[in-house]
């Protein structure tokens, strides 16, 4: 903890020093959580696809023990059983969860090839029976599902080809055969490329609306910007030129008080006067600069602002740091700043001559707070809690302090006044 006293003994004083805040630049977290959704949502979909992989797996091993030439050690049931093997392993992979990603292309292919091949073996070397379409059809559909489109159009539809050539050479009834496995592959081809499609058009809605959100949010801070701009332009225009007016009156007031040598009381407030008028233009050129997203005073700027507080108000303040300084987002600290520079204004009005401590606390995780705290003065504090009705003053920090996601509270704590604002950070 740290902490600095203006206003009090000299003895009471102390030093601090605040680590000066910063912000990393903005990304659009929309589309990168659109696209964590749409990656969650294609492991659920592949997910669900797997019972398919195993249902063909278990199918086609049953058809092949059962059929005129089953798997052996020797002759054709030994190309019975590799070409078995071979349409096994990747098409049990694919329902284990084990395919290659989306971005690895190559090895996709060469799994659905020896899928293809597998498929048109058992074919060649079982022409009778379920053998015959059953394990092509597969491998079609698995291509479809597993592979984008042009390459599955051409390994599926050379599979289809060489599957028709084969019925051709070998099977009694080639006509109704070829008919129905060629229906079975065209079926199968169609729904798995639908249902891609359906996926695709998913997730390419979803990036569309976060992106579309995405420009809408930069078109609203756009005509927001421009609306601070119309702003800061008329307060420069009206309030800046106006205090720098008054402050040229002032200046001449005081030369002719130090020439006609008035009272050293009426000297002292002119002097003061004059000096109040030059913060009200450093005060007026910050709006502007605010207003036009320049430069936004933060919590590195809390102490100087106590320290200029406690000189030009004539308060005593302290001011303490709880915790480790860091980093923030600037409209957060800029509405914090505002909030303590509100307070110490009240304070000004309605608790002179009360001791006021400010408190910046960096201890909650995740949370900035700032309290102002001060004892029973010369006059009452404001009537009216910040969560409730009242003055303009109290009301603009609640709603610039809401603005950034935080919260503010005032109200009496003892016999003072206590505000209290928390903000992310």
């Amino acid at each position: 903890m740290a902490s600095t006293a203006w206003g009090g003994d000299e003895d009471e004083r102390s030093t601090v020093t605040l680590a000066q805040p910063g912000s990393d630049p903005a990304v659009s977290a929309r589309i990168a959580l659109a696209q964590v959704r749409i990656d969650q949502r294609r492991k659920r979909q592949v997910s669900r696809l797997r019972p398919l992989s195993w249902l063909l797996l278990v199918a086609v091993g049953v058809s092949a023990w059962t059929s005129s030439v089953t798997p052996g050690l020797t002759g054709r049931h030994l190309a019975v059983s590799l070409a078995l093997l071979t349409f096994a392993v990747p098409t049990a992979l694919a329902g284990a969860g084990r395919w290659p990603g989306r971005d690895e292309r190559g090895p996709r292919v060469v799994l659905i090839l020896l899928i293809s091949l597998a498929a048109l073996t058992l074919t060649a070397l079982v022409p009778s029976g379920i053998l015959n379409v059953l394990p092509v059809s597969g491998a079609v559909m698995l291509g479809f599902i597993r592979l984008d489109l042009r390459p599955a159009l051409l390994i599926s539809g050379t599979t289809t080809v060489l599957l028709v050539l084969l019925l051709a050479l070998t099977v009694d009834d080639p006509v109704e055969t070829i008919t129905s496995s060629v229906l079975l592959c065209v079926v199968l081809a169609v729904t798995a490329r639908l249902m891609q499609q359906s996926r695709e058009g998913q997730d390419r809605t979803e990036l569309l609306f976060a992106e579309l959100e995405d420009a809408w949010e930069a078109e609203t801070r756009a005509a927001a910007g421009a609306e601070r701009v119309r702003i800061a332009r008329e307060l420069h225009d009206v309030l800046a030129q106006s205090l720098s007016a008054l402050a040229i009156q002032l200046e001449g007031a005081r030369k002719l008080a130090e020439r006609d040598q008035v009272a050293p009381l009426l000297q002292q407030v002119i002097n003061r006067s004059v000096e109040l008028t030059r913060d009200g233009l450093d005060e007026a050129r910050q709006a502007v600069g605010a207003l036009r997203a320049e430069h936004l005073p933060g919590l590195a700027e809390v102490a100087p602002l106590v320290e200029r507080s406690a000189r030009d108000l004539d308060l005593v303040l302290a001011f303490s740091v709880l915790g480790s300084a860091r980093p923030g987002e600037p409209q957060a600290e800029f509405a914090l700043y505002r909030g303590v520079q509100e307070a110490l204004t009240n304070v000004a009005r309605y608790a002179r001559g009360s001791r006021t401590s400010v408190v910046l606390d960096y201890r909650r995780g995740g949370r900035v707070t700032v309290s102002v705290t001060n004892t029973a003065g010369t006059a009452t504090a404001p009537a009216t809690a910040v969560t409730g009705g009242g003055g303009n003053g109290l009301r603009g920090m609640r709603e610039r302090v809401e603005r950034v996601g935080g919260t503010a509270e005032a109200g009496p704590v003892g016999d003072g006044w206590r505000v209290e604002m928390e903000v992310p950070g």
